[in-house]
């Protein structure tokens, strides 16, 4: 398998903290190879979200982030946040 690879579904769950890009890039030099799930949401209007955990909790940032070297990545078809 080569990376990144795509995932055709991806469901969340769990705790959920949304933080500014700024924030979640500090937290993504924190990991040697930070785990990270890119994709959008949303019905009409598509909202990119970009993914990691940290310490059991989904990290979640709006918009584009961009990611360090050697971060491995998951480009979701599909993201479901919960109902």
């Amino acid at each position: 398998m080569e990376w990144p690879f795509d995932a055709n579904r991806v469901i969340a769950g769990g705790v959920f903290v949304f933080v500014e890009s700024e924030v979640f890039k500090g937290l993504l030099e924190l990991k040697e190879k930070p785990f990270v799930i890119v994709g959008e949401t949303g019905g009409f209007k598509k909202t990119r979200l970009t993914m990691t955990t940290y310490d059991r909790a989904l990290i979640i940032t709006r918009g584009k982030v961009k990611l360090p070297e050697g971060a491995v990545v998951v480009r979701a078809k599909e993201l479901s946040l919960g109902k």
